[in-house]
């Protein structure tokens, strides 16, 4: 009998595996096992990495020793030692195919070269996996509730400190009593007119402000604070996903005063381009040649009245030498005038309005009675299948059905499991998205306009024009835009009545104002804008 056997020991670095024995203690138990059960070690083999990924080079130097040497059992304190991956995880099932590896012996039990303990090895494995995926999952799923909260779910900046609280594993964030008023003093420094590279010259050799770290905080460090939105109360969480939350922690700087530091601040200190600040730069094309409009700013001086004009115009940047183009600047008046009439079009009669938001309502509560029926039809089915699954697994390490069999019949259950759940997600989705995009869309409709004009902020500007539609043009000094499709609707209401001549009201909708007279439309064709799929407009 050949009892000759190599050990292999390891222990994540990573916090998830804090309840891991340590290696002196796999190493102290696994050496009982091979004296319990009459084994010779050859060899101890230990690393200090995750298995998550492959990669391990000790474990794949032991795998490469087990062929040359002829070692063909492996002893461990439990398989997810050798394996958190299906890589890894595949190459010991196939040694084992290929008769390189025999046994591996864990203080429990012995998964020897079967077909049933190779499919309980990686089974084994394969829950090992999922503990890592689940983590990863509620990791995200933690940092992202700490995120709505109003935490910054990562180590604080500088200028703060993390702060343990009650609940296990929570932290908030305070103020660093010695960085912080050294922060607050560079941004006021810079908001009383010193230049951002004298500021830095005075924090880092006379304020001595340091990163966490203890280190002098660097040129690249100190710009990045004082181009980060967290030290005016904001943070974006996943970073660069675009979705920003308000925090709870002490701002350094207000945010209009954040946002005039940034206008003053360009690169790394240099001043912003002033092309930057045209409302509308870089969002409208030149209908005649194709190419970008960009804003220019013009003063004129009238010596009568001895007074001084400022003028915003966008004109065409006619890039290319060999193409003339001969569309004339507009004046950003214009423009606006243009982008004015547009949002006025798109607003609905007031009695539009009134009775679509009561008709959504309604229609949501019948709609979402069928699709809690729908659920509960799809949970049932699939609570069925998975009884199947766990049936057919007991069938299977009872030796009463073939490995093809299994295998065949396994497949057919989880093709259905995953048509299931892509059903209860097409389900969960109807259910719950179209209500909000309806009410958005006419809430838009309806105050897009008078915001528009009521509004300085030329982001907001910007936001109302990308969200009213798309490919905004110019050509010779009309503005022109395709209007979304259920704007196009708003915008060609006297059309109407051409248009859904030949609509048909859906039964369904006959049986809810049978129930409720008063969302009877005033007028027929406003019912034709909704229709029996839930999409916000035809």
């Amino acid at each position: 009998m050949n009892n000759k056997v190599f050990i292999y020991c390891r222990k994540s670095q990573e916090s998830e595996e804090r309840q891991a024995l340590s290696i002196p203690s796999q190493i102290e138990e696994l050496h009982k096992v091979a004296v319990r059960q009459d084994l010779e070690v050859v060899k101890l083999y230990q690393e200090s990495q995750s298995a998550k990924k492959p990669g391990r080079p000790i474990f794949n130097q032991m795998l490469i020793d087990m062929e040359k040497q002829g070692i063909k059992s492996v002893l461990v304190w439990n398989p997810d030692r050798l394996s958190r991956n299906s890589v890894d995880s595949g190459k010991i099932i196939y040694l084992m195919d290929q008769n390189i590896i025999n046994e591996v012996v864990t203080p429990m039990q012995t998964i020897k070269n079967t077909p049933n303990d190779k499919f309980l090895f990686s089974i084994l494995c394969s829950q090992a996996k999922l503990e890592n995926d689940n983590r990863g999952l509620n990791a995200k799923r933690g940092m992202l509730t700490k995120a709505e909260m109003g935490w910054y779910p990562a180590p604080a900046p500088t200028g703060y400190i993390n702060v343990t609280t009650e609940t296990k594993g929570f932290k908030t964030i305070k103020i660093d009593p010695v960085k912080w008023p050294i922060i607050k003093r560079c941004f006021e420094s810079i908001l009383d007119g010193m230049k951002p590279f004298e500021v830095y010259e005075k924090a880092s050799k006379e304020w001595k402000l340091t990163n966490n770290n203890g280190t002098i905080t660097s040129k690249s460090g100190f710009y990045y604070i004082i181009n980060n939105p967290f030290y005016c109360g904001e943070f974006e969480w996943p970073s660069k996903s675009g979705k920003w939350y308000q925090g709870k922690h002490e701002p350094v700087v207000s945010k209009s005063d954040f946002r005039i530091i940034q206008k003053m601040l360009g690169g790394k200190g240099a001043p912003v381009k002033h092309s930057s600040f045209y409302t509308f730069g870089g969002l409208m094309r030149c209908a005649e040649c194709g190419h970008g409009f960009s804003g220019d700013h013009k003063e004129k001086y009238y010596p009568k009245s001895k007074k001084t004009g400022e003028y915003t115009y966008y004109r065409c940047t006619k890039k290319t030498k060999d193409q003339t183009c001969t569309q004339e600047p507009i004046s950003e008046k214009i423009l606006e005038d243009q982008i004015k009439g547009h949002l006025l079009s798109i607003r609905p009669p007031q009695g539009y309005l009134d009775w679509s938001k009561k008709w959504v309502a309604v229609l949501h509560n019948y709609k979402s009675d069928f699709h809690q029926d729908v659920r509960e039809s799809l949970h049932n089915r699939k609570e069925n299948v998975e009884k199947s699954l766990d049936r057919l697994l007991d069938i299977q390490i009872a030796g009463e059905i073939t490995q093809e069999k299994y295998n065949e019949k396994k497949n057919k259950l989880e093709e259905e499991l995953r048509d299931i759940n892509n059903s209860i997600d097409s389900n969960d989705e109807g259910s719950n998205d179209w209500r909000a995009k309806v009410e958005n869309a006419l809430d838009f409709a309806e105050s897009a306009y008078q915001r528009y004009c009521e509004t300085k902020d030329p982001q907001l500007k910007r936001y109302f024009v990308t969200h009213l539609g798309a490919n905004l043009r110019c050509n010779h000094r009309k503005v022109g835009i395709d209007l979304q499709n259920h704007f196009l609707e708003f915008a060609e209401e006297e059309k109407w009545g051409e248009t859904h001549k030949d609509w048909c009201e859906p039964v369904e909708y006959t049986e809810i104002m049978a129930k409720c007279p008063d969302l009877r439309p005033q007028n027929p064709n406003w019912l034709a804008l909704l229709d029996s799929n839930q999409k916000p407009f035809r």
